[in-house]
């Protein structure tokens, strides 16, 4: 009788088991995708979880010319992501690397360390060490400083830069930049012989690298203009007036003249002459040609598409929405 009871006890806690065992293998949805591999994502999930992880922000470099040119960077999220954004402007192998692709320069020079870095209505107090101090020569110390002030003015917590280096503020770096009082990222390739004093209105206007360039990017120049504001018409004027500097271009068919511009409900239609319609023949030249376009008009606020007309009609495809980035790698 023992042996039976025995028996039926060990059935029951068998039974048991298997019950709590069936249990356990029953898991909810968000159970199991806590269990995956942390770089499997459900696909229709994948869009989310990379806006959470990564951020897309600009960040500045040099040309050989000696022009700051903005770049859009995906940088992987963490914890003080504008610190982690600006140790992508600092000289090292592997930053070289990365920049070789782009025909660009870091900013802040090899061996550089941040040593802090705090953030307080708006002031980014950025503490260097010496090494950034040692810039090769004048523009690249001046591209430095604001090329750090811009990238880092792209967070909205951040909109000047008092720089500090091994913990104190100097007045003057080797070269003479003035560094003494927080930096406001301004005037962005102010170009050679412009006088920031001067009456006339200031705009922002994008050229790109030369045809046969081996790199293709645009790059914004700071101009001053004889009119007293500007405008999308008098920036679009400054498109075909062109660089004042050979390093840069703007390969639009000769004779294109602007006919006018005209803005409804936040569509821009820039109107060229005939002349335009042969940037169809120069297909190394004409994206980055619409692009430079595009940009220039996109710093005026409500800017969401621009139309590019030859004499009234379309340009084929001439309607392009407006790209966020100037230049993407």
């Amino acid at each position: 009788m023992l042996k039976g009871k025995s028996v039926a006890l060990i059935a029951i806690v068998v039974m048991m088991l298997l019950f709590i065992v069936s249990c356990n293998s029953i898991k909810t949805k968000e159970e199991f995708e806590e269990e995956l591999p942390q770089d499997v994502v459900s696909e229709g999930e994948a869009e989310d979880v990379e806006d959470k992880n990564v951020r897309e922000t600009v960040v500045y470099y040099q040309n050989d010319a000696g022009y700051l040119v903005p770049v859009m960077r995906r940088i992987p999220w963490e914890e003080g992501i504008a610190k982690a954004t600006l140790r992508m402007t600092i000289d090292s192998p592997e930053i070289q690397q990365d920049l070789m692709a782009m025909g660009l320069k870091a900013l802040l020079p090899a061996g550089t360390q941040i040593r802090g870095m705090s953030i307080k209505d708006g002031l980014a107090k950025l503490d260097l060490s010496k090494e950034a101090m040692e810039c090769e020569n004048a523009v690249a110390e001046h591209n430095m400083v604001q090329g750090v002030a811009l990238t880092l003015a792209e967070f909205d917590s951040i909109d000047r830069v008092q720089f500090m280096f091994e913990g104190k503020i100097v007045d003057k770096l080797k070269y003479g930049t003035d560094v003494s009082k927080p930096i406001e990222p301004q005037d962005v390739n102010l170009e050679i012989g412009s006088n920031a004093s001067s009456k006339g209105a200031k705009v922002t206007v994008f050229f790109h690298s030369k045809p046969d360039a081996v790199y293709d990017y645009i790059v914004p120049v700071t101009r001053i203009i004889s009119a007293d504001s500007a405008s999308i018409e008098t920036a679009i004027q400054e498109v075909l007036n062109g660089p004042s500097d050979d390093s840069l271009s703007m390969d639009i068919p000769a004779g294109t003249r602007l006919l006018g511009v005209k803005t409804d409900n936040g569509v821009v239609s820039i109107n060229f002459s005939k002349e335009f319609g042969n940037l169809a023949q120069l297909p190394q030249s004409e994206p980055l040609v619409l692009k430079s376009i595009i940009m220039t008009a996109k710093q005026f606020p409500g800017v969401e598409k621009v139309k590019i007309l030859v004499e009234g009609k379309e340009y084929d495809g001439g309607e392009v929405s407006v790209s966020a980035f100037a230049n993407e790698y």
